[in-house]
């Protein structure tokens, strides 16, 4: 059976060992009681205000006075640890003693400081020196700390050397403390007291390694790249805090947030040199000899921009250009500065078509085969981007015609109507639509234009150039704005609008009431009863004027005539009317009907005024192109009286009472038709009163003929002048029964003709 002491000597063996192990795999180590380690062979140590209560084992023995003990000088007492037993005084050991570990540790070995190489990218530390068998390199990271054991040291001429790993982010320049050794056989513990072979406490100058030279392997990664194409200038370094600063003459360079960031670099730059400055310590070591100034190659990415507008526009002063950014290139386009040759050129605005962003960039007035137009960031306006060359064309002639419908090659703008744009057409998808211009003329959609109503003197049409081609709503962008040469008036397109085409007449012919008014239709007479002649009126339609005819040009005709075709003049009417759009109508009445079937012929016309219409050498003249007739009359029978004169009647009665009558006269009422145009018929009823025989007519007897009689019959009668009025006058032929009044009063046959005066009576 193993005994107690047997047993704690050997856990003291093992337990630096242990606890070593335990601290690399990052296992806290429970704490024991103080522990003292010092060399061997070296002188006592204190046990500070305590006392030993006992003599300690292993090799260690008191010095007078309790108050030190003095370590073992045997080799084989390193890396054991005894328990002391401590008071504060000689009469505490019975009741309040505590114990010390003490340990007993190898001497202190010798490192060659010049000999200390860190080589940061492998995580290890080396040194040559003396008595390193066992020795411990402790070593803190800003993330992790522990401690490696030289277990094996290598023999040299100059005595030994070994190796020791660290953690692999203690960097190139690790801070003061960061590393430190610890003689072999030393425990490990926060409790851990290590004295120097004076007896002193060890400080940690004593014992920190310092690095004479640290070795790095990189310092970007292998396939670094200044990669403008993803939107950044920077290159990170695998160990920034080993560089002071950098050289990239001529380009301008600097160290920022652990990257070089490049500041200036041209479009035909592919590759920058930066010369690297490196801490005094610090060394780069590639294939071949290390450097402590060295210098990296790095391959500049350009962003790849391709032109796809087509060239730009020769000696326009708003060209502009469509270029395309592949990749991430325009991630941040509110970063992006454009340059076009020496000059500033504005970025109008981007449009993201799947993989690339297009960039629409105006460039002004540009001449010459081509223009260098180059992007840089707005932090560094230096750094070129990336660059292309863009071709510049000649711009294309403009001549434009305009038309409206039925209407070529308008000399005018309208400005009440749109007009369509006729261009020529353009090679390569290019396409020209108008551009509007405040306050002179719009455009309507990319093919028609209309003036302002507002607008005097001559103008410009302008339009802007297009390719269809673009992505997205860049097809509608303007790449610059060319102007027709051939200056134009704004004015009303004025063309002839339909005067009478139902519904909504522009013309109307009304008759009657307001409210009961009968529509006249043009081109077919209208027959009107004679009372209604002074209700008749022309209405122009101002509210049913379409804005697009412009202002009407009209000739009026009105025309009064008579039964007979004659003209009255008072009826007469004949003008020129201008009827603009309005919001009530116009109202010309007609006058001058005097008689029953008086006749009223209304015309109406465009006037053929080239000066006002377009195209008015094409429109038909002399001739009315609506007209209006109406005959002022319903009656079919008409009842008159006249006076009448007949000579050479003849009297048919007895032999006392028949005979030539020479002279006559009389009144008589006739009763006869009207035909639809308001003439008399030819026969007649008639009857009245007649003085015959004047002359003192005879008959074969010798008896007077002369007498007054009524008579009655029929007549033929035709009018020779001022038909239907008081003043007609007739030639007629009578058939009469004769009644006689005085003188014979038997019935007699009166036939002859006669010539009649008057027209007094009424239609029926």
């Amino acid at each position: 059976m193993t005994s107690p002491g047997s047993f704690h000597e050997r856990l003291a063996r093992v337990w630096p060992r242990i606890a070593l192990v335990l601290a690399l795999m990052g296992v806290a180590v429970p704490a024991q009681a103080e522990t003292l380690a010092a060399p061997i062979g070296g002188q006592p140590i204190p046990l500070g205000e305590r006392v030993a209560c006992g003599a300690p084992t292993g090799g260690w023995s008191l010095v007078p006075g309790s108050r030190a003990v003095r370590p073992p000088f045997s080799e084989a007492a390193v890396g054991k640890s005894v328990d002391l037993a401590v008071a504060a005084d000689a009469a505490a050991c019975a009741k309040n003693r505590t114990s010390v570990t003490l340990a007993a540790t190898a001497r202190f070995p010798n490192i060659d400081a010049a000999s200390v190489v860190l080589t940061a990218d492998h995580a290890r530390v080396e040194a040559r020196g003396h008595r390193l068998k066992g020795v411990a390199l402790r070593w803190r990271s800003p993330s992790a700390s522990g401690v490696d054991v030289c277990l094996d040291p290598k023999a040299t001429d100059a005595g030994e050397r070994c190796t020791w790993t660290v953690g692999r982010d203690l960097g190139a320049n690790p801070p003061s403390g960061a590393l430190g050794w610890l003689p072999a056989g030393t425990p490990l513990g926060a409790d851990v007291k290590l004295f120097d072979p004076d007896g002193t406490l060890a400080e940690t100058a004593t014992t920190e390694v310092v690095p004479a030279k640290i070795v790095i392997g990189s310092l970007v990664q292998p396939d670094a790249a200044i990669d403008l194409s993803e939107g950044s200038s920077a290159v990170p370094l695998t160990h920034p805090e080993a560089v002071v600063g950098v050289d990239c003459a001529p380009v301008r360079c600097e160290v920022a947030n652990g990257r070089v960031v490049v500041r200036t670099l041209a479009r035909d730059i592919t590759s920058v040199n930066v010369k690297f400055k490196l801490l005094p310590r610090v060394i780069l070591q590639k294939e071949g000899a290390p450097e402590a100034e060295p210098l990296v190659r790095l391959p500049v990415r350009h962003c790849p921009m391709t032109v796809v507008s087509g060239p730009v526009l020769a000696g326009v002063a708003d060209a502009r250009v469509v270029v395309a950014a592949e990749r991430g290139c325009g991630q941040d386009v509110s970063a992006f500065l454009f340059r076009v040759n020496d000059r500033t050129a504005r970025l109008v605005t981007t449009e993201v078509d799947g993989q690339r962003t297009a960039f629409v960039v105006e460039i002004g007035n540009v001449t010459g085969p081509s223009v260098l137009l180059t992007a840089t960031m707005q932090a560094d306006p230096e750094l070129i981007v990336a660059a292309t060359e863009v071709p510049v064309a000649p711009a294309p002639q403009v001549r434009s015609t305009l038309s409206i419908p039925g209407y070529k090659n308008l000399g005018f703008i309208p400005s009440n109507r749109p007009a369509t744009i006729h261009l020529p057409k353009l090679p390569n998808s290019a396409r020209l639509v108008p551009v509007s211009v405040d306050g002179v003329y719009q455009a309507v959609g990319v093919d028609r234009v209309i003036g302002d109503e507002f607008a005097a003197g001559l103008t410009a049409l302008r339009f802007g150039y297009r390719v269809s081609t673009l992505p997205g709503r860049l097809k509608d962008t303007d790449l610059g704005t060319l102007v027709d040469p051939l200056q134009r008036s704004i004015h009303e397109a004025n063309v002839p609008a339909p005067l009478a085409i139902q519904p909504g007449a522009l013309v109307e012919v009304l008759c009657g009431a307001p409210g009961h008014a009968r529509v006249v239709i043009p081109g077919r007479p209208t027959r009107l009863p004679f009372s209604q002649r002074d209700g008749c009126r022309m209405v122009l339609h101002r509210e049913r004027l379409r804005k697009i005819y412009g202002t009407q040009k009209l000739t009026l005709n009105i025309e009064i005539t008579d039964l007979d075709g004659v003209a009255r003049s008072k009826g007469r009417v004949s003008q020129t009317i201008v009827l603009r759009p309005g919001t009530l109508p116009l109202t010309a009445w007609i006058g001058g009907v005097v008689s029953a079937f008086d006749r009223a012929v209304v015309s109406i016309a465009h006037a053929p005024d080239e000066a006002h219409y377009v195209d008015a050498a094409e429109m038909a003249t002399g001739a009315p192109e609506v007209q209006w007739t109406i005959l002022f009359g319903t009656s079919r029978a008409r009842w008159y009286a006249t006076t009448t004169i007949p000579t050479g009647l003849y009297r048919f009665g007895g032999e006392s009472s028949s005979g030539v009558l020479s002279l006559n006269f009389g009144i008589i009422s006739r009763f006869t038709w009207l035909d639809s145009e308001g003439h008399e018929g030819f026969l007649g009823l008639e009857t009245g009163v007649m003085a015959i025989g004047l002359t003192n007519d005879k008959s074969a007897t010798g008896e007077s003929l002369t007498q007054v009689g009524l008579v009655g019959g029929i007549g033929f009668a035709v009018p020779i002048a001022n038909r239907s009025t008081p003043t007609q006058a007739s030639i007629n032929l009578h058939g009469w029964v004769e009644k006689g009044l005085t003188g014979d009063q038997s019935l007699a046959f009166i036939v002859g003709p006669s010539i009649s005066i008057g027209n007094v009576g009424a239609n029926l």
